[in-house]
This record gives C-alpha cells, sequence and structure tokens, in this order.
C-alpha cells in the first residue's frame, strides 16, 4: 500500500474561541483543542485573520495582550483583510444567511471560506455553529462553487460535549 501524503486539516479559529480561555467549563475544552491541534501540529493548520483584530480592539487592553500572548504559543496562520472575503461576507448578509446585525460572525465565514478552510472552530452557538447557518453558508457556496466547509465548536476535536 502506497503512503499517501495528506494536506493539513486548516482550521480556521474565530474571536469566540481564544476568548473563552478562561471560561470555566469552555476553557478546558478549548486548552485541550490548542494542546492538541499543537501536539499534532503536522496534521492541522491553525488560521487566524484580521477579523479577530478587529473585534479584539473592543477589549480591554489587559484581556488584548493576554490574547495575543497566547495565541504566539500556536503555530498560527494570519490572513490580512481582503476584498475578496469582506465581498463574500456581504454576498451572505444578502442572501439572508444571517442578517446585517451578525456581519462579523459571517466575516469569520467568509474568510475562512476563501483561505479554503476545513474548518471554523467556534463557541457562537447561537449565529454560527449551527445547523441552519451551516446549511445556508454551503448551499450558497455550493451553488457557487465555492469550498464547502464545517463550523463547529472545539468539542469536535477532543471529543467532548458541553
Amino acid at each position: 500500500m502506497r503512503d499517501i501524503k495528506m494536506r493539513k486539516t486548516r482550521i480556521y479559529l474565530d474571536t469566540s474561541v481564544v476568548s473563552m480561555l478562561d471560561d470555566s467549563e469552555r476553557g478546558i475544552i478549548t486548552k485541550k483543542f490548542f494542546e492538541k491541534t499543537t501536539r499534532e501540529s503536522d496534521n492541522y493548520e491553525i488560521i487566524l485573520s484580521s477579523v479577530l483584530d478587529d473585534e479584539l480592539t473592543k477589549a480591554d487592553n489587559e484581556k488584548k495582550t493576554e490574547i495575543y500572548k497566547r495565541l504566539e504559543l500556536l503555530k498560527t496562520t494570519k490572513i490580512e483583510r481582503n476584498k475578496e472575503a469582506e465581498n463574500l461576507a456581504w454576498i451572505y448578509v444578502i442572501e439572508g444567511v444571517l442578517t446585517e446585525s451578525h456581519f462579523q460572525d459571517l466575516r469569520h465565514i467568509a474568510y475562512a471560506v476563501v483561505a479554503h478552510c476545513d474548518y471554523v472552530v467556534s463557541w457562537n452557538m447561537r449565529h454560527l455553529s449551527n445547523d441552519k447557518t451551516i446549511t445556508r453558508v454551503n448551499m450558497y457556496n455550493k451553488v457557487n462553487n465555492l469550498s464547502i466547509i464545517m463550523i463547529t465548536p472545539p468539542t469536535l476535536f477532543v471529543g467532548e460535549i458541553k
């Protein structure tokens, strides 16, 4: 049997994941997720975007510093702001994936799709990691020859349910 070289699984992290490190329940799972993806870095590529930076402008300096310090420990690839992803996020609004009030959430998805990520990892179950959003995004993406994407909490990767 031949040895097949598989590409790394590309995982996009939204802001909720790095923000939950101090949460009593989700923080434990998030830390396990980070440990696993770091330990198995031959299998995973962690993607961040400028959307995270935009959202962290609202955080106090101490929290922001702590988050960036933790992110430095991960091997990440950063996607800078780009017109293709920004336009796709607006198209998702127009197509009714979510309303304009959830534009930041749609930006995360759009950046992940444009970067050909396999997953968006998010603790945002209300707007992102749910069947309605996933179905709407992937219906639009399929019709328009864009990547199909899974949106899931970190529990998928560590085998725990919370």
